[in-house]
């Protein structure tokens, strides 16, 4: 998979350069809680977390040509942190509009998915979701 070199928060990261379905891995728990760690101290009163079910996500994943998602940062109605999930191609185009052939042999435009209203934590976090992260 081909790497890139980007600059971000004046800092220079190596990404992969690829829109394929293999692109991110199993970082583990102890890189992953030391991250979150770091996130929530600079960020004691936001949101912690966002639970999008299965089935958003297959729909998303099912739409024809794609290969991930991107998730987008955003800030709701009420000014609160959340995710919009957007399908994505092989040439990192966000899957807004598609063409399925219908029973009739007719063309069929579809709008894509643009998915939120995720389960905000907090409040609705689980028993297991802070573990020792924040120690």
């Amino acid at each position: 998979m081909a790497k890139e070199l980007i600059v971000v928060k004046g800092r220079v990261i190596e990404q992969n350069r690829s829109f394929s379905p293999e692109v991110g891995e199993d970082i583990g728990y102890e890189l992953g809680a030391k991250m979150i760690q770091r996130w929530h101290k600079e960020n004691p009163d936001d949101v912690l977390a966002s639970f999008t079910g299965r089935n958003i996500i297959e729909s998303i994943l099912a739409q024809p040509g794609c290969t991930g998602i991107r998730m987008f940062n955003a800030i709701n109605d009420l000014g609160i942190k959340q995710l919009v999930l957007v399908g994505v191609d092989k040439d990192g185009n966000n899957i807004l509009n598609y063409t399925t052939i219908g029973d009739n042999g007719e063309l069929i435009n579809n709008k894509g998915i643009v998915a939120d209203r995720s389960g905000l934590c907090p409040p609705s976090c689980g028993r297991d979701t802070q573990l020792d992260w924040f120690a």
